[in-house]
């Protein structure tokens, strides 16, 4: 199972920002790479704005599970990270598409979406509200490579059916857009940490 991890965006709403800032005593990008690798997925990062300190950020985590890729395009958007990334997956395994700016995801949330995943697209929703990590069939990166650098992930699962997971945690719409985001998040969440996390060199 693999992960591609979307980090390259401007984040002009945080002042670009929101990858850097702190949580649980890393930053929000370390920790999304950190709890893909504690779920044991193979982790493809993709850099683009401020990617040296991106990439500076998870160094700590470097090991054979993990690769970083840097988007040269990644002023064109998302869809130009995820054709991106998604060229260093593998052509044999599920993967999901996550955003890094979604702290509260824990390598609980992958472990949960694997075992009830059903079918070519799964994805969470919460209280009616489809969310991320989305589980692809490894058949999309296909279809992904075909896409135009504009596309996006929801137009085009419109035309395939999607597996709406019921959950009850909120982290799976919960991203940091802007920092009165962060600051909301950090006044209500209760840190509670991990032992710091070494992966095998």
């Amino acid at each position: 199972m693999q992960n591609l991890i979307l980090a390259a965006g401007l984040g002009i709403r945080s002042k670009g920002k929101k990858l850097l800032l702190p949580y649980k005593g890393i930053t929000i990008v370390a920790h999304s790479v950190e709890q893909s690798l504690r779920a044991g997925l193979r982790t493809v990062l993709v850099t683009g704005f401020k990617a040296e300190q991106v990439a500076q950020a998870v160094a700590y985590l470097a090991c054979p599970q993990l690769q970083i890729i840097h988007n040269e395009h990644y002023r064109k958007g998302q869809g130009s990270s995820t054709i991106c990334g998604a060229s260093y997956l593998s052509k044999d395994s599920p993967f999901f598409i996550s955003l890094a700016d979604m702290p509260l995801i824990e390598s609980r949330h992958y472990l949960y979406l694997i075992e009830q995943a059903e079918g070519p697209v799964s994805r969470p929703s919460y209280k009616g509200k489809l969310g991320h990590p989305v589980l692809l069939n490894p058949s999309f990166l296909k279809i992904i490579s075909s896409q135009k650098s504009s596309f996006t992930m929801r137009g085009l699962l419109q035309d395939y059916p999607v597996q709406a997971i019921e959950v009850a945690d909120e982290a799976y719409i919960t991203d940091i857009d802007t920092l009165d985001a962060y600051h909301r998040l950090m006044e209500s969440n209760q840190s509670y940490g991990q032992p710091p996390y070494h992966p095998e060199a």
